[in-house]
């Protein structure tokens, strides 16, 4: 891999920080600025409440388009040349095709369901299992690797937040909370991950890895 795809690579490894810090961060400010959604709703229907309510639901909206712009940076720019492993691009793709889903704005409570309530439900199902997908092929594809250590300790984050979500039915409120961070942030050490890798490592290793 020459030097410019290299740091092409790095610079996509970037999305895997920014998307993730981004979005929890706005999801939390928007908490705070739309409280009234927080009391009336709790923080079951979190972050997927705040996209509701016409023109004030647009800052949620655009921040799931951000996390899906910045997955799919990462999953083409730096997972696909960066670690051999189907499962770890194809996953995060999916991840980003979920969040474009979520983007569509989630049903109020009691009542009927819509389109685009459904397409949101789907995206939370798509992103679960998604992750689920990513973070093993990551896991997989990065035994070995010194400067991966830690994710291998943080990896199995994800299927721990992802099964807290299943067995609270994604319907209590500290339950959704963890549940979203626990699949969200993790990511940022895949995107620091291979900075450092591509930082630190000589170029005979990143070659002999880019070749298999």
């Amino acid at each position: 891999m020459g030097e410019a795809a290299d740091e092409g690579l790095r610079r996509a490894a970037v999305a895997g920080i920014a998307g993730p810090v981004g979005f929890l961060a706005m999801a939390f400010l928007l908490a705070v600025l739309r409280h009234d959604v927080i009391v009336a709703q709790g923080w079951a229907s979190w972050p997927s409440s705040l996209a509701l309510g016409g023109a004030v639901g647009i800052p949620m909206i655009c921040t799931f388009l951000w996390l899906t712009a910045c997955y799919t940076v990462l999953s083409l720019g730096a997972l696909r040349p960066g670690l051999r492993s189907r499962a770890a691009w194809v996953g995060f793709l999916m991840i980003a095709a979920g969040d474009l889903l979520l983007a569509f704005p989630t049903d109020e409570p009691d009542v009927h369901p819509t389109w685009h309530g459904r397409a949101h439900l789907l995206g939370v199902v798509v992103v679960t299992l998604a992750t689920l997908v990513a973070a093993a092929g990551v896991t997989r594809a990065t035994r070995g690797r010194p400067e991966w250590r830690p994710w291998r300790l943080i990896a199995p984050v994800p299927f721990a937040a992802a099964a807290l979500g299943a067995i609270g039915g994604f319907d209590t409120g500290w339950v959704k909370v963890v549940y979203v961070v626990g699949i969200t942030l993790p990511v940022t050490v895949i995107g620091r991950s291979l900075r450092r890798e591509r930082r630190d490592a000589p170029p005979s290793a990143i070659a002999a890895r880019s070749a298999g």
